[in-house]
């Protein structure tokens, strides 16, 4: 089985996560390699991970990083794509030579007016942007305004995603996973749900 929409699982740290996500058949898992991150994942922890997983790309995550911390990092590990949240480094980043992530904070009435200048200036440079908001009253207008977006992104809905109705038009969809309770026991939660609705007769 396969599933019916491109799929980001962010933040994973464990080898059940992967795992399962694999077996799932998503399309890209992500580790936060930001030294500074509380969930942040080793080279020698991703290469034990990344080991035992195979028909995902792997991104690599920076929500903090500068550019010399990204350059150097992105040596050490060998990730398909880079994601960062600061448009500040997307040109440099871009210049690493890996395809680019962008995620995009939406929580104002100003960052969503801003969203249209900011999709199409990033339309040459990433190759995908996730979408996050914690402001659930912007959920609606962000899908709307989404669902008219034909450029070269693929667009990643990485909010109030809990049923087929809510992942709309988006292209892809991203979830986040959360720690082990111990090594092997682990409750996969909204993944599960989520994956499981999307997933191919």
């Amino acid at each position: 089985m396969s599933l019916k929409t491109f799929v980001k699982i962010s933040n994973v740290t464990n080898l059940s996560d992967a795992r399962y996500c694999a077996g799932m058949m998503v399309d890209v898992i992500g580790f936060n390699i930001d030294s500074t991150a509380q969930s942040f994942v080793s080279a020698e922890d991703f290469e034990e991970i990344t080991n035992w997983v195979a028909g995902v790309k792997f991104a690599g995550e920076f929500h903090g990083s500068g550019i010399e911390e990204i350059r150097n990092t992105v040596s050490k590990y060998p990730i398909d794509l880079i994601e960062i949240d600061d448009l500040n480094l997307v040109e440099k980043v871009f210049l690493l030579g890996k395809p680019l992530i962008v995620r995009l904070n939406i929580n104002t009435d100003s960052e969503f007016r801003e969203l249209k200048s900011t999709l199409s200036y990033l339309d040459e440079l990433a190759k995908m942007v996730l979408i996050k908001s914690e402001n659930d009253a912007l959920f609606d207008d962000l899908d709307s305004q989404i669902g008219y977006y034909n450029g070269n992104l693929k667009l990643l809905k990485g909010y109030g995603v809990t049923t087929k109705k809510s992942i709309g038009r988006f292209p892809g969809l991203e979830l986040e996973a959360s720690k082990e309770e111990r090594p092997g026991y682990k409750d996969y939660g909204q993944i599960m749900d989520v994956l499981e609705m999307i997933e191919e007769d």
